[in-house]
């Protein structure tokens, strides 16, 4: 209760403020009206409606940074409430069960109509539920195509990665035609994708994305090397030339953590590879790891 009487002494000390920027005295009164219901409902923990009133009043002024800011004031206190079931719809996704993620997120909207990115993502997710209503298997074209969903989906969303993903899906499986209307609905919705691809038609994704990377090394444009070889892993984490290609760009970085780590890894893949073992026998001489002993050489050299 007292949190309600704070907030409400916060929202009379500013909503006053703001009305007065308004230029007529009928839009005013609207607007005030607006307001009061909004506020009304709020303090009675009904936070969809108090959002909608909200809502008029930015449709009516989008001037009204009280109402922007008490919107997200009460989305703030829904996502607690509905912390659960957001959870749910999570876990469906990252299940690959699209349909029922699609009723859940149903649910969410009735409890909050107007967030941007359920009423976005519902449209996305009833496409992907028609076409693919869930995951279909736990191959690897599958397990490729459920991480490129999961891009489009998010709320941190990624679509070309999504793109590369269903692509390198279609190519591991193509006689599964769901993936080529995945990807259709895709371009059809970010038809950039397709016109910026610069993908020849004959080769495979990886392959381009490690040739692109190289093609950045040999520029010297190292983070975009890292870009493409960090999706190229993303999609196959034991891709052995990526690995190699990802460890000499971050030593051009001088990342040497992240550059042991890459040819480490891509040494416990491929053991008998002579020429990763040159790699970090060098890199142990010029950066030797956190923890590890020092050769007498070296311990002089502190001293």
């Amino acid at each position: 209760m007292r949190t309600y009487i704070l907030t409400a002494a916060l929202f009379l000390c500013c909503a006053p403020a703001a009305r007065a920027q308004d230029p007529a005295p009928a839009e005013s009164s609207e607007i005030k009206g607006y307001y009061d219901k909004a506020f009304g409902y709020y303090v009675a923990g009904d936070y969809p409606k108090a959002i909608e009133n909200w809502n008029l009043v930015l449709r009516a002024d989008p001037k009204q940074t009280t109402a922007r800011n008490m919107i997200e004031d009460a989305r703030k206190k829904m996502a607690g409430t509905s912390a659960d079931l957001k959870g749910t719809f999570t876990r469906l996704l990252d299940r690959g069960r699209y349909a029922d993620a699609l009723l859940k997120l149903e649910e969410l909207l009735g409890s909050d109509a107007t967030n941007p990115y359920y009423i976005k993502v519902q449209g996305r997710l009833r496409k992907i539920s028609e076409l693919a209503p869930a995951r279909q298997s736990s191959s690897k074209a599958w397990k490729a195509a459920a991480e490129g969903i999961s891009a489009w989906l998010s709320e941190k969303e990624d679509r070309p990665f999504a793109y590369d993903a269903l692509r390198y899906a279609a190519e591991l499986a193509p006689a599964d035609k769901v993936f080529g209307r995945l990807i259709a609905a895709l371009e059809e919705e970010a038809p950039q994708l397709k016109l910026n691809d610069s993908k020849p038609q004959n080769s495979g994704l990886l392959d381009h994305k490690k040739k692109m990377a190289l093609d950045h090394i040999y520029d010297s444009k190292y983070y975009l090397a890292v870009k493409e070889l960090e999706g190229v892993l993303r999609l196959d984490p034991t891709d052995i030339i990526a690995l190699k290609r990802a460890g000499s760009v971050y030593l051009q970085l001088k990342d040497y953590r992240q550059a042991r780590r890459s040819w480490q890894k891509a040494l416990e893949i491929s053991p008998d590879d002579a020429q990763l073992k040159e790699y970090l026998e060098a890199l142990d001489k010029a950066a030797p790891a956190e923890g590890a002993p020092k050769t007498p050489r070296q311990a002089k050299k502190k001293g």
